[in-house]
C-alpha cells in the first residue's frame, strides 16, 4: 500500500509532464525497493522505460565520482584538504584557493564556462576555465561552481596518473560492483536521451553523449558532470554509505571518512532568517531547501542533477532514496520536477517505519 503509494506519486510526474520517465529506489542498509514509471525516450519515437536505463546523472558526478576520488586520494595520504591547488595544478593562477574552496564550493571562481555550446574544442575550454574571473574572495562566501569540481577532475588526474574516469572504475566502481557506471558510455541505446540540441557542436538530440555542454567539450571526462548509470549501481553506491563505506564486504571508505560527510564544512544564512545553507566534502547537508524534504535529520546529505538525478541519503534514520529521470528531454524547460522530488520525500520519510516493513517483506 505505502510503497505503491508512493509509486502513484512517481508517476504523476510522468502524467503531468515533469519527466518522460524515471526509475526510483528505497534503499536500507541491507535491502533495497526499485521500481519504473514512464518512458525512456519520447523523440523521435517513444520507448518503454526499464530498470536497467542508463542516465545522464549530471551534477551527481560531482559527489558520486569526484568527491570520492578526492576522499581515496586523502585516505591514500596524498592529499590533504587544505592543499593549495597550485600544487597540482601549476598552471591555476590563483595561489589562495585551496581544495577546501573546491569541494565547498567556496573559491570565488565563476559559476560555469560562458556560453559553452559555442566553445568548439577541449583545448579552448580548459583555457577558459584555467583563466575563470573570480566573484568573490576565497572563503568570504559560497557559491556553487561548476570550475570547482572541473579543477578537483584535473587534481584526481595529476595525483593518480589516471583519466578520472579510470580512477573512479578502479577504486569506486568495481569494488561495489557498479558494472554499468561510466563516462562516455558503450552502449548507447541503453541510454535515456536527454536534450536536442542545435549548435556549432552538436545538432539533433543527445544520447549516450553528457548532457553538459562543458563536460561535452572535454570529451565526456570531467570533474563536474559525465557519469551514467543505473538506478541499480546507483543504489549500491547508497548503501555503501549507509554501511559506513563497505558494499558486500568490500571497503570503499573508511567508517571515519563516511563520517565527514555528514558534518558541515562550509554554511551561508539566507537572508534575514534562521535558514542555512551547508555543505560538507562536496554534498549539501541538510538545509532548508534540499531535495531531501522537510522531514529528513539534520543528518542527511543529498545533491541534485541538471538532467534530473536526485540522491540523498539519512544517516539517522538509516534511508535513502535515489531517483534517476531525463526531464531534460527534449527541453530543458521544465522545472515541475523540482516540487516533486521534495513531496516525494516527505511522504517516504512520513511512512517510514511501513515502507521499511514494505520492503522486508517484498
Amino acid at each position: 500500500m505505502y510503497l505503491e503509494n508512493l509509486h502513484q506519486l512517481i508517476q504523476s510526474g510522468v502524467d503531468i509532464g515533469a519527466y518522460p520517465g524515471a526509475t526510483y529506489a528505497v534503499i536500507l542498509k541491507d535491502k533495497v525497493y526499485m521500481n519504473v514509471v514512464g518512458l525512456k525516450a519520447k523523440y523521435p519515437q517513444e520507448e518503454v522505460n526499464s530498470i536497467d536505463t542508463i542516465y545522464d546523472m549530471a551534477s551527481v558526478s560531482k559527489v558520486a565520482t569526484t568527491t570520492t576520488c578526492i576522499l581515496k586520494l586523502i585516505e591514500m595520504g596524498k592529499l590533504r584538504l587544505f592543499d593549495k591547488v597550485q600544487l597540482f595544478v601549476p598552471e591555476f593562477k590563483y595561489e589562495n584557493i585551496m581544495v577546501y574552496h573546491l569541494v565547498t564550493h567556496t573559491s570565488g571562481l565563476q559559476p560555469c564556462l560562458y556560453n559553452p555550446s559555442q566553445i568548439t574544442s577541449k583545448e579552448e575550454a580548459w583555457e577558459k576555465v584555467l583563466n575563470a574571473d573570480v566573484n568573490f574572495e576565497c572563503g568570504s562566501d559560497m557559491v556553487y561552481s561548476d570550475l570547482n569540481y572541473i579543477m578537483l577532475g584535473k587534481i584526481v588526474e595529476a595525483i593518480s596518473g589516471m583519466p578520472l574516469d579510470v580512477f573512479a572504475k578502479k577504486y569506486i566502481y568495481d569494488p561495489i560492483g557498479m558494472k554499468d557506471t561510466s563516462y562516455n558510455p558503450v552502449d548507447v541505446n541503453r541510454c535515456a536521451p536527454t536534450e536536442e540540441r542545435n549548435d556549432p557542436v552538436v545538432q539533433g538530440i543527445v544520447r549516450g553523449k553528457v548532457h553538459d555542454e562543458t563536460a561535452y567539450i572535454l570529451g565526456g571526462v570531467a570533474g563536474h558532470a559525465g557519469m551514467f548509470s543505473t538506478i541499480k549501481d546507483m543504489s549500491k553506491f547508497l548503501q555503501m554509505i549507509l554501511n559506513k563505506g563497505t558494499y558486500n564486504g568490500n571497503k570503499v571508505l573508511s567508517p571515519i571518512t563516511v563520517d565527514k560527510l555528514f558534518k558541515p564544512l562550509a554554511s551561508k544564512t539566507v537572508g534575514n532568517s534562521c535558514m542555512k545553507l551547508q555543505r560538507s566534502i562536496g554534498w549539501i547537508v541538510k538545509d532548508y531547501n534540499c531535495s531531501s524534504g522537510d522531514l529528513t535529520s539534520e543528518e542527511t546529505i543529498d545533491h541534485t542533477g541538471f538532467t534530473g538525478t536526485n540522491v540523498w541519503v539519512d544517516r539517522i534514520n538509516e534511508v535513502a532514496f535515489c531517483m534517476l529521470s531525463n526531464r531534460v528531454h527534449p527541453t530543458r524547460n521544465n522545472t515541475k520536477h523540482i516540487r516533486l522530488r521534495v513531496c516525494a520525500a516527505n511522504y517516504i520519510m512520513a511512512n517510514l517505519e511501513e515502507i521499511k516493513k514494505e520492503i522486508e517483506e517484498c
